[in-house]
């Protein structure tokens, strides 16, 4: 619908530039000396129409995309937009749970623990080192439990 709206806002447009173009170069005038008065109703008109034109489009889509969401839904459309969630939610589940991405995660896991408990039994143990390590230990964790 919207396509053809555009396509009938280029062609009302075209028209009437056309006419402008025509009236300016007077190619009317010269044969006919009662035309450029019927020209000039005619691009008057032509403007009108382009005006009422522009105004129906601005109204529809203004209407077109603020009450398409607020409608109510049927209950197939709920049906079905649910089980297009419940199929992307599968497909991220799969994509998101490899195998070999939670082996990586665990390596990591590992040498953060490591590093940690490393931090802490040395003699100098510096808390901020820690604190980093633990912080991305943390997010490590959140984000294995999330796959």
């Amino acid at each position: 619908m919207l396509q053809e709206a555009n396509a009938e806002f280029d062609q009302i447009g075209e028209t009437v530039l056309k006419d402008l173009e025509e009236a300016d170069h007077g190619e009317h005038g010269e044969t006919d000396a009662g035309l450029p008065g019927i020209l000039g109703l005619e691009i008057e008109e032509n403007e009108k129409k382009l005006a009422d034109f522009e105004g129906q489009i601005e109204k529809e889509r203004n209407e077109g995309l603020f009450f398409k969401n607020l409608r109510e839904r049927t209950t197939k459309e709920k049906v079905e937009a649910k089980e297009e969630t419940e199929k992307i939610k599968e497909l991220t589940k799969e994509n998101a749970g490899s195998k070999v991405r939670m082996n990586i995660y665990l390596a990591f896991i590992s040498v953060l623990v490591i590093g940690i408990t490393d931090s802490l039994i040395s003699p100098s143990s510096d808390w901020r080192k820690v604190g980093v390590l633990g912080a991305i230990l943390v997010a490590l964790l959140s984000q294995f439990i999330y796959e």
